[in-house]
């Protein structure tokens, strides 16, 4: 099964974040998506919003954006 990846570099919020809304409420329980994103404020704004939303969320500074690994929690 190949990884989902959503890249967001490109996106500023409020669209970053809608868009990662968006993809991640289709997740099941175990599912994972990597999130990419340039923007510190969507990274803060998306954060929040999965870490309220039964979401496991491993983020990584790298050259020039943000690596988020998301992983839908069981309920």
């Amino acid at each position: 099964m190949e990884p989902k990846v959503l890249d967001l570099r490109q996106e500023r919020c409020p669209m970053a974040l809608l868009l990662a809304k968006r993809h991640t409420k289709g997740l099941t329980s175990g599912e994972q998506i990597e999130i990419f994103v340039s923007d510190s404020n969507s990274m803060h704004d998306i954060t929040r919003f999965l870490q309220r939303h039964l979401f496991s969320l491993t983020c990584k500074d790298m050259d020039g954006y943000y690596s988020m690994q998301v992983i839908k929690e069981p309920f």
